[in-house]
């Protein structure tokens, strides 16, 4: 843990050698393939490929996301090759490997509960990690929290 003051106190907390702002004593849950199933659902999951304005493909990635997840790539593309990230966005697969590697890299406390869940990471998705405490979008908002409600059921 390191604290640094400024007239302000922000904490940060390391895990897997990054700083994780937010509540020092956090516990952060893994991010599960059921919690990528709810964002799916709540951005819609569609299935065809597609761009728009400044999203793309089943889990409505922007680029900048995929660029701070590492740059995956579909089987044998280079991720500095014209449309490397479309390919990407638009194939469920590499597009749900974007996501997880976002989520295992920036995790955060949206919600300042002490735990970083799967509400957590929805709300990364849809609102970015600098966002992630304002409300969610009204059809996210909708759809994403049905699906947790079913998850924890399960």
């Amino acid at each position: 843990m390191i604290a640094i003051s400024t007239g302000l106190l922000l904490t940060l907390t390391i895990v897997n050698g990054m700083s994780v702002p937010g509540n020092v004593n956090a516990t952060i849950k893994p991010f599960t393939d059921a919690c990528l199933d709810c964002i799916c659902e709540g951005v819609g999951c569609r299935h065809e490929t597609f761009c728009r304005s400044n999203v793309c493909g089943i889990l409505y990635m922007t680029k900048l996301f995929w660029i701070d997840a590492q740059k995956p790539v579909v089987l044998l593309d280079d991720p500095e090759s014209e449309g490397a990230y479309q390919r990407c966005a638009n194939d469920e697969t590499c597009a749900r490997t974007a996501v997880r590697t976002y989520m295992e890299l920036y995790p955060f406390d949206c919600n300042d509960d002490g735990v970083v869940d799967c509400y957590d990471y929805g709300a990364i998705h849809n609102m970015g990690r600098h966002g992630c405490r304002s409300p969610l979008s009204a059809v996210f908002g909708k759809k994403f929290p049905e699906c947790l409600k079913k998850m924890k059921k399960e």
